[in-house]
């Protein structure tokens, strides 16, 4: 038998009251929720940034970096959890908005859930009455940052150093989903506590804590971003050079196409940079490439997220088709001090101008093509 609930998603931060960090370890004995507000410190952030291209007009978004987001850790009780969703779910059907965020955002509703049906706009979630129970976990994972580099690197990484930095993980043991290499070495880089990886579809909690940075930090991300950073770089290999000019390319990617990357690439390798497949590279290599780098050029995507682990005052072009562009790299490139420049290409072309084996293959969304000679110039410009 299952029991069923209907679900509802919930703002917890207007729901869990807010309490001092004292009384927030007292609610964790007295099994009462309780929501702890992280402070911003106050800290440089570099503002540099340069955009440009034939659709930046169409940008969309305010020319001004994007402002840091607040942060609370949530303490809930006798809650049910699905580990390769990330979404944490009350015995009432009240979902905490924080955990379901990034699935919403990508799937518009949490009809997809295993267990779950909708009717008339109502999405109603089946429980099994017999499942795993841990006394208490930490969340952190989102449901992107189970595939995503950028979700998990941006989104899932500091939400659980926060539990971390108050020193939560002691009692409240981390789970997971069962974790990629890349993101298992991220996390021991990370944080010096064991994550619990889970192959349940559901598992019950006694009591739940997660940070709701794991709604798409990326989007605003402050100073725990950096201190995430920090972290990272201290377990990171050591650079073994520098002044490196890298291109990310995503050319055997068949989600968002640009159709003349090839010439691109052409163009950038007679100008020094070195193409870059860095889904093919350990995470460590990765970080230590960034680091070495003074130039990155690469399409917006899940591998400019390693933005966030460029030297101070390196440049960043990012390359957006109108149709998929965001800020988020800007705001990874100022908690590492770097000079992000964006350039807007119209977007999209035809689909039957992209080649037939990228339109055939699962995911492809798009194509694009933006002006070479007018990219390179704008590349020139931050040489």
């Amino acid at each position: 038998m299952a029991r069923t609930v209907s679900l509802k998603i919930v703002d917890e931060t207007a729901t869990i009251p807010a309490v001092d960090a004292a009384s927030f370890s007292q609610a964790v004995f007295e099994r009462t929720p309780a929501r702890l507000e992280l402070s911003e410190e106050d800290r440089d952030r570099t503002i540099a940034f340069r955009l440009a291209g034939p659709a930046l007009e169409r940008w969309g978004f305010a020319q001004a970096p994007p402002a840091p987001r607040p942060v609370s850790i949530c303490l809930s009780h006798d809650v049910i959890h699905l580990p390769g969703f990330g979404v944490v779910v009350a015995q009432d059907g009240s979902v905490a908005q924080a955990t379901a965020g990034v699935i919403v955002g990508h799937r518009r509703d949490l009809s997809t859930l295993p267990g779950a049906t909708e009717l008339g706009g109502d999405t109603r979630l089946a429980v099994p009455e017999t499942v795993e129970t841990l006394d208490r976990a930490a969340v952190f994972q989102p449901w992107g940052g189970s595939f995503n580099y950028g979700h998990f690197l941006l989104d899932a990484l500091p939400s659980l150093v926060a539990l971390d930095e108050q020193e939560l993980l002691q009692r409240f043991a981390p789970i997971a989903p069962r974790l990629k290499p890349w993101q298992r070495r991220l996390l021991a880089m990370a944080v010096d506590a064991p994550v619990r990886e889970l192959k349940a579809t559901f598992v019950r909690l006694g009591s739940a804590v997660h940070a709701t940075s794991m709604d798409h930090f990326l989007h605003g991300p402050g100073d725990l971003l950096a201190r995430t950073r920090a972290r990272l770089l201290a377990g990171a290999p050591e650079p073994r050079r520098s002044g490196r000019r890298l291109y990310f390319s995503r050319r055997f990617h068949s989600m968002r196409v640009m159709i003349n990357e090839a010439a691109l690439e052409a163009g950038l390798r007679a100008r020094g940079f070195e193409i870059v497949k860095p889904e093919r590279l350990d995470v460590a290599e990765q970080i230590r490439m960034m680091r070495e780098a003074d130039v990155v050029v690469g399409p917006t995507g899940a591998a400019m997220a390693n933005a966030l682990f460029a030297p101070a005052g390196a440049r960043i072009v990012e390359i957006q088709p109108e149709n998929f562009a965001s800020q988020w790299v800007w705001a990874a490139c100022r908690q590492a001090g770097a000079d992000w420049r964006g350039y807007v290409c119209a977007s999209p072309v035809e689909p039957k101008r992209v080649a037939w084996p990228h339109r055939i293959r699962r995911g492809f969304r798009f194509g694009y093509e933006p002006p070479i000679d007018d990219v390179l110039a704008f590349v020139d410009a931050a040489l």
